[in-house]
């Protein structure tokens, strides 16, 4: 069904908003994003701003699903392939906004923008281990979900680029294949503990 004219405009301030977020991340003093800001930077009043995000946390919520979801098409792993598979696709959608990743993955602000899909990432990872290796002890699978959570991360890939130099391809290769070990790792041991039961 078509939408109406409202429902355009609507979507188009919706975005406008969150591009403007975008882009306050994107500055150097990220920190101090204000409504009034976005307001200004996106076109829009501040009372079309209140109507659409009636706080600034919603306003992050919202901002964080957004570029993780369609800007950076960060979607959540359903089985533990898709966790090496996802951060190796993850890695080009970076490399195609790095100032935005690096503030993402660094920052104050940026930690809380991306903070509302954190549980909701490692509660897939987390699901993802429970399916394929369930059988291993639980101490032995909340270190291993909290290694592939770390390894599954923006702030992984910012630091192998920055500290490391690597590029995009080689990040995803790297991470990738770290993800691959510890899955193949934990198969392994789920095997041997099958058949000594």
């Amino acid at each position: 069904m078509p939408q109406s004219l409202r429902e355009q405009q609507a979507e188009t301030a919706r975005r406008q908003i969150l591009n403007a977020v975008t882009a306050l991340l994107e500055q150097s003093s990220v920190d101090a994003l204000t409504m009034p800001r976005v307001a200004d930077l996106s076109g829009v009043s501040l009372r079309t701003l209140y109507r659409y995000y009636p706080s600034r946390e919603q306003l992050l919520e919202a901002a964080g699903r957004w570029i993780g979801s369609e800007l950076l098409g960060q979607g959540y792993p359903q089985s533990l392939d898709e966790v090496a598979d996802s951060f190796e696709d993850g890695c080009r959608q970076f490399d195609r906004h790095p100032g935005l990743v690096r503030a993402l993955a660094l920052s104050e602000l940026g930690r809380e923008v991306r903070g509302y899909r954190r549980g909701e990432r490692l509660d897939a990872i987390g699901n993802a281990l429970h399916k394929e290796v369930g059988d291993l002890p639980e101490e032995e699978l909340r270190r291993a979900g909290a290694v592939l959570a770390y390894l599954h991360n923006m702030l992984a890939y910012t630091t192998l680029r920055e500290e490391q130099g690597l590029q995009c391809e080689e990040i995803g290769e790297a991470l990738g294949w770290a993800i691959r070990t510890l899955v193949d790792d934990l198969r392994r041991q789920q095997r041997t503990r099958g058949k000594r039961q």
